[in-house]
């Protein structure tokens, strides 16, 4: 019962914010957003509940190695969606996200190599999109009511049949099954049938670049699983993960507001400001006493 409350409400809820956010903050907050382990966290946590620490330290690693499928997802689609509609592009994405997600699995490394293999391949599909998708942004246009519910139930019915199937194939395959795109292809399709390949190639970014936090939870788990136990293993990586992600969101405030001032006070007038006087300079009258 809790498995399929936290399959149901957890990884929805996420999709929701992100959604939500990308309409108030635009797509880039909505990649950092989607990238928190909302989805991952609960396959996890249920599997570690169901077969034990050592399983659920294996299957963060396998977690891991997943996370080059998500790369090579990401970085497909940003760059295909440029010359395609939304259907053709999920299904190369996903060709790519099967192919090196296999390919990952395969090697079945320690927890160091995950651990460089999604740093890695995280890092190089974030610099390669820099350059895809660089059009103008389209304006917000009107949203149907039945956007965000359809949203919530495909995100619900992915990650209830990822975690029925992590269950059933083992801690390595299990978990690359829980690292693959089920939430990014949610978000991309939506955003690129509505708005376009410039907005879903800046949303895949943002969730790259936000990625950090996801790395930190699943190398976590995978540490202390077994020597620190499952709910202290968990509870530290969430906390790291909140952590991680809020200082990205930080950082990424930080060059626009610098901008802002530095567009305010660089020592020229505003545009669209009243022109002023030529050549008058204030001047302080001597005070007698």
């Amino acid at each position: 019962m809790v498995d399929l409350v936290l399959e149901l409400v957890v990884a929805p809820a996420l999709v929701g914010a992100a959604t939500l956010a990308a309409r108030r903050w635009g797509q880039r907050i909505a990649g950092l957003v989607s990238a928190f382990p909302a989805i991952v966290g609960p396959v996890l946590l249920v599997a570690a509940l169901e077969h034990g620490a050592a399983f659920a330290a294996r299957a963060a690693n396998g977690t891991l190695l997943g996370l080059v499928a998500l790369a090579g997802f990401a970085l497909t689609y940003g760059r295909v969606a440029a010359r395609n509609g939304w259907r053709s592009t999920l299904l190369a994405a996903w060709v790519a996200a099967g192919v090196v997600g296999l390919a990952a699995g395969a090697i079945a490394a320690g927890p160091p190599g995950g651990l460089l293999a999604a740093a890695a391949s995280l890092l190089a599909a974030h610099r390669l999109l820099r350059g895809a998708g660089s059009a103008a942004l389209p304006e917000e246009p009107a949203v149907p009511r039945w956007d965000l519910p359809l949203r919530l139930a495909l995100t619900a019915l992915l990650a209830v049949c990822l975690t029925a199937a992590a269950s059933r194939l083992g801690p390595v395959v299990g978990g690359t099954l829980a690292a693959l795109p089920v939430l990014a292809s949610i978000l991309a399709v939506f955003t690129h049938a509505r708005y376009g390949a410039a907005a879903v190639t800046e949303l895949l970014r943002g969730m790259l670049g936000g990625m950090a936090g996801f790395v930190a939870f699943c190398a976590l788990v995978a540490a202390l699983a077994e020597p620190a136990g499952i709910g202290a293993a968990f509870a530290v990586a969430t906390v790291a993960a909140l952590a991680v992600q809020a200082a990205a969101a930080l950082e990424r405030r930080q060059p626009a507001c610098g901008a802002f001032f530095g567009a305010q006070y660089d020592g020229s007038p505003p545009s669209g400001a009243l022109p002023t006087a030529p050549n008058v300079t204030p001047r302080l009258r001597a005070r007698r006493w």
